[in-house]
């Protein structure tokens, strides 16, 4: 185990030491989308103008998804699994941007994207490659970002894609027992 923590710590640090002009850039406006849950809102705001039938469950589900991962990053496990921010336990690691005190395991930003891409591609049945390939680069370049900034380590980002995986597998197990009326077309 303590082989595995130098590891995270040291890929960290090689992370978080990349720093320049262009991709603080570029990871500040990737946070800032991803912060707050501004990228999912909108998303939402796009389903309700955009589609016409079952508009209600699919952004009843895309936010349900969105509050279990809430509910079960922010306040159990990162609880239970307690672990210090890097810029709480390592010494010279580079701040960009806002400075959070709470624990650091699981990335709950990675774990909502994580989740809200796949409730998407699963209420929308979105198998194209583009989606695929793109919500993968998303997730990877968003875990990436939180390293860069400073505040995760590389296993945090893997524990919120798990986080994420597990959480949207229960909200889509939930969908299916749930009987809904047949939907004609989803944009329609």
């Amino acid at each position: 185990m303590n082989l595995l923590i130098q590891l995270d710590v040291q890929l960290f640090l090689l992370i978080n030491h990349l720093q320049n002009r262009f991709l603080d850039a570029l990871v500040l406006g990737i946070n800032w989308i991803t912060e707050g849950g501004l990228l999912w809102l909108l998303i939402c705001f796009f389903i309700l103008i955009f589609c016409k039938k079952e508009k209600k469950r699919k952004i009843i589900l895309i936010l349900i998804t969105l509050l279990i991962n809430s509910w079960l990053v922010n306040v159990p496990l990162k609880l239970f699994l307690f672990r210090t921010r890097p810029n709480e336990a390592i010494e010279g690691v580079k701040i960009l941007g806002k400075i959070w005190s709470n624990n650091s395991f699981p990335s709950g930003h990675i774990a909502a994207s994580v989740a809200a891409l796949l409730i998407l591609a699963y209420l929308f049945r979105i198998r194209q490659r583009w989606f695929i390939f793109s919500s993968i680069t998303f997730i990877l370049f968003s875990g990436f970002a939180r390293v860069y900034v400073g505040m995760h380590y590389p296993t945090d980002v893997l524990g919120g894609i798990i986080v994420g995986l597990v959480s949207s597998a229960v909200i889509i197990w939930l969908d299916k027992q749930v009987k809904f009326p047949e939907e004609k077309n989803e944009f329609g």
